[in-house]
């Protein structure tokens, strides 16, 4: 059995039921109709809304302008206390400002300052660059000049030497008052075995010592007439293998006689000198022959001359 969707009508409606009503019992109905307001009414209400419009635009806008007046005025006040910090910022950057100028116009003063110094300084070291250069050009000269007189010393030196190549020195000879120097150096030839006569003394004294503090007895100087005579009494004297003072009969004490080559001061420091460096050495002899000082270090060596101290480094 197939289900309805919806129950069937018992009973047909009809349609013109309500017009059939209407028109039976028109009598009976009675039809309203909405009241319609007037135009009076309507102006007031529309004055009075209007009236509420314009008071709550009114509160609005000074809500508004209230909250943005507060607002613009923090923020306004911010504004001005940014300003404000802005422009001590300013300040101070302007009086750090000044201070700089005033710093950087005293570094161009000093710099000024400093650049005359330096070209004084610079104008200075010219000069002493062009007194050094005159100065060095001078002891280029004068280390010729010292060179030439170097030279003429030892020329000098040399002729000062060969005048006295007939002389010999008597050294560490008793000093007696009244003493006979000529007497004494005819003795002294006698004891050697090489005569020595009155007639061949040109010249007899003493000399005084370069050390005013030495007490030694005085050098007696003796000038032959004859080189040869002077070497032969050296040569003899050296064979004779010591002298002292008892064998020419002088009283007292005993004391060694020397006799050498009579030889400038110059020499004798030189001689000196020499001896020394050859004891360093270990050479075995050191003498002096016309003048010239000669070392030599063993029996076979060669022999070295002396003439100067740059000599002396031969010596080794």
């Amino acid at each position: 059995m197939a289900l309805q969707r919806s129950p069937p009508n018992k009973f047909s409606s009809d349609s013109n039921i309500v017009s059939s009503v209407d028109s039976e019992h028109n009598t009976f109905i009675n039809t309203r109709k909405r009241k319609q307001p007037d135009c009076e009414d309507m102006a007031s209400f529309e004055e009075k809304f209007n009236k509420k419009l314009l008071t709550w635009d009114a509160k609005i806008t000074e809500s508004i302008a209230i909250a943005v007046s507060s607002s613009v005025s923090k923020e306004m006040t911010k504004i001005s206390d940014v300003l404000s910090e802005i422009n001590i910022n300013m300040m101070k950057l302007s009086a750090d400002n000044v201070n700089i100028n005033i710093s950087l116009k005293e570094t161009n003063t000093r710099l000024s300052e400093l650049e005359k110094s330096l070209n004084f300084s610079a104008e200075r070291q010219d000069s002493f660059d062009n007194r050094l250069k005159t100065v060095e050009d001078k002891m280029t000269s004068s280390a010729d000049q010292v060179s030439q007189i170097k030279s003429l010393e030892h020329k000098i030196s040399a002729m000062e030497q060969n005048a006295r190549q007939c002389n010999i020195e008597i050294c560490n000879l008793p000093e007696r008052r009244n003493e006979n120097l000529v007497s004494i150096v005819e003795k002294l030839g006698d004891v050697i075995a090489c005569p020595v006569r009155a007639s061949d003394i040109v010249a007899v004294h003493r000399v005084p010592h370069a050390d005013p503090k030495n007490n030694r007895p005085k050098n007696v100087i003796v000038k032959l007439n004859n080189r040869m005579l002077r070497d032969n009494v050296i040569s003899a004297y050296r064979s004779a293998k010591g002298l002292d003072s008892t064998k020419l009969c002088i009283t007292g004490p005993t004391s060694t006689i020397y006799v050498n080559e009579h030889l400038t001061i110059n020499n004798k420091v030189l001689f000196r000198q020499t001896r020394e460096m050859a004891k360093k050495q270990a050479f075995r002899y050191v003498w002096v022959k016309h003048g010239t000082i000669l070392a030599r270090k063993s029996d076979t060596s060669p022999v070295i001359a002396i003439r100067s101290t740059e000599d002396i480094a031969k010596i080794k």
